[in-house]
C-alpha cells in the first residue's frame, strides 16, 4: 500500500473474518457467569461498567478489602477520590470476571507482570486465561481471552486540548493528512478511534509506551473492519491481530486488539457488570 510515509508492509494474516458483536446488556446486567458456560476457546468477552456510580464510603472499603496489599497501596496513593473509586471498581470487576473462569474466589486470584510491566494471572491458576484492563471517565473495561493476547483502550469522546499536536507525535503520516480533513465531532471520532487502536495493540503486545506508534496506520473501514499496516522498517511481530471497536454508551469508544488463533477467532461478547 503506498502512502505518504512510504510504502507500508500488511502483517502476514489469513483472508479476514467479520467478528460479529454479540450485545449481552441487559436491564439487570448480570456478574460473572460460571467458567462452565463460558466459550473462551473460539469467542473475546468484553466486559464493562460505570466505575464513577454512586458508592457509599463502607461499600468502598468493603470492596478495599477484596483487593491485594499492592492493589490496596496504588489505591492509597491517588490524591483525588474520583481517581481512587474508579481504580478500585475497575479491579474489582476484574477479579470478580476472572475469577469466573478460573473458578477461584476472586480474592484468592494472584497477579504477575510481564518484562514491560503487563499483568497476567500468576500461572500456578492462570487456565490460559488471557485479560487486559482500561479504564476512563464514565467506564471500565476488561477483555478476555484464552490462550491469545489481547488488549483493551477506552476513551471519552470528549473536546480534549490540541489533539493534533498528539496526532504529530503518534500516529501516522497517512492518518495525520486524514485527519486534517476532518472536523468537528467527524474529526474527535477519527482521532480516538486510530488513539485507541494503537493503545490497545501496544497493551496486547506488551511492549510498552516506547513503541514507535507512528509507524502504525489503520485502516478502519468500519467498527468490525480494521486492517493494521506496519512501516516497512518495523519487524513482523509473528503474530497476526483482529481488531474492533465498540461503543458501550453514547460517549465511550473501546478498541480491542486480539491475537488471532489458528481457528477461526468467533464472536466477541459485550457484557455489561455491576456489582451486587
Amino acid at each position: 500500500v503506498a502512502c505518504a510515509a512510504g510504502l507500508w508492509q500488511k502483517p502476514r494474516v489469513p483472508t479476514p473474518t467479520r467478528h460479529d458483536l454479540i450485545d449481552q446488556r441487559d436491564p439487570k446486567a448480570v456478574t460473572a457467569a460460571p467458567a462452565s458456560q463460558e466459550k473462551l476457546s473460539h469467542q473475546t468477552h468484553i466486559w464493562y461498567l460505570n466505575p464513577d456510580t454512586p458508592v457509599s464510603a463502607g461499600r468502598l472499603e468493603a470492596l478495599l478489602s477484596g483487593l491485594s496489599e499492592a492493589e490496596q497501596a496504588q489505591h492509597r496513593r491517588f490524591v483525588f477520590p474520583q481517581d481512587a473509586q474508579r481504580y478500585l471498581l475497575s479491579h474489582v470487576m476484574l477479579r470478580r470476571v476472572l475469577a469466573g473462569y478460573v473458578d477461584m474466589e476472586p480474592a484468592a486470584l494472584e497477579f504477575r507482570n510481564g518484562p514491560q510491566g503487563k499483568p497476567a494471572i500468576a500461572a500456578a491458576h492462570q487456565n490460559a486465561v488471557e485479560f487486559n484492563l482500561t479504564h476512563t471517565a464514565g467506564l471500565a473495561a476488561c477483555v478476555v481471552t484464552r490462550g491469545r493476547a489481547c488488549g483493551i483502550d477506552a476513551e471519552k469522546i470528549s473536546p480534549r486540548r490540541d489533539p493534533l499536536a498528539v496526532a504529530r507525535r503518534m500516529f501516522s503520516a497517512v492518518e495525520l493528512a486524514q485527519l486534517l480533513q476532518g472536523a468537528g465531532v467527524a474529526q474527535l471520532e477519527y482521532f480516538y478511534s486510530r488513539w485507541t487502536l494503537r493503545e490497545a495493540y501496544v497493551k496486547a503486545r506488551g511492549i510498552g509506551i516506547s513503541f514507535p506508534t507512528r509507524k502504525l496506520n489503520f485502516s478502519v473501514h468500519s467498527d468490525t473492519d480494521i486492517r493494521l499496516e506496519l512501516a516497512p522498517d518495523l519487524p513482523l511481530c509473528g503474530r497476526d491481530w483482529a481488531f474492533q471497536l465498540v461503543r458501550p454508551t453514547a460517549q465511550h469508544l473501546l478498541a480491542v486488539a486480539v491475537e488471532r488463533g489458528l481457528q477461526h477467532q468467533g464472536d466477541m461478547v459485550l457484557r455489561e457488570y455491576r456489582l451486587d
